[in-house]
């Protein structure tokens, strides 16, 4: 029988919903013996995991959600940022993933986003990200490139007569 050995690892393990979150916080007393891989497998939680990728961005900035470890939903997942459904997505096994766009509309800060399994709402998986302010150098810009301006005429004077009109006029006895 091997001996018990003490860690210098705290962990705990957190319900939210159907989400399961394993914490585990190293709590020092020198290096430990344990190698990464070990320290890896304790911060992996068994429930399903949503990651968005980059975890921030501005508005417009292009997105992927990747979901591991989905439970099997029956339908589609409609995908969630803030106050907005951006869409569906179906899962391939226990994996999901959609592409987006971070919505123009929002507030700035951290933003909760996620997918919940539309047949069963209670079933669901979330994340934050961060919304970042938009800066003047990533504002879209358009440019015009117009054509040059056609030539218009220009106006010249229209010569006037040299050789004077003369109006015949009938003598003053004659009928009509």
């Amino acid at each position: 029988m091997r001996p018990l050995r003490q860690t210098p690892w705290l962990t705990t393990t957190i319900f939210v919903g159907s989400v399961v979150l394993l914490l585990a916080v190293h709590t020092g007393g020198g290096a430990s013996s344990e190698p990464d891989t070990e320290a890896t497998r304790r911060l992996d939680p068994a429930g399903p995991v949503l990651t968005l990728t980059p975890p921030r961005g501005q508005p417009g900035d292009r997105i992927q959600y990747h979901a591991a470890n989905l439970p099997t939903c029956g339908g589609p997942w409609a995908v969630e940022f803030g106050d907005r459904v951006l869409g569906e997505t179906r899962q391939v096994g226990s994996v999901a993933d959609f592409r987006a766009a971070v919505p123009n509309r929002g507030s700035r800060g951290f933003q909760v986003a996620g997918l919940r399994c539309l047949p069963i709402p209670s079933m669901l998986v979330q994340t934050t990200f961060e919304v970042l302010p938009v800066t003047r150098s990533s504002e879209p810009t358009t440019t015009w490139i117009l054509p040059p301006a056609p030539e218009l005429p220009t106006r010249t004077k229209l010569p006037t007569p040299t050789t004077p009109t003369t109006t015949p006029t009938a003598p003053a006895d004659a009928e009509w």
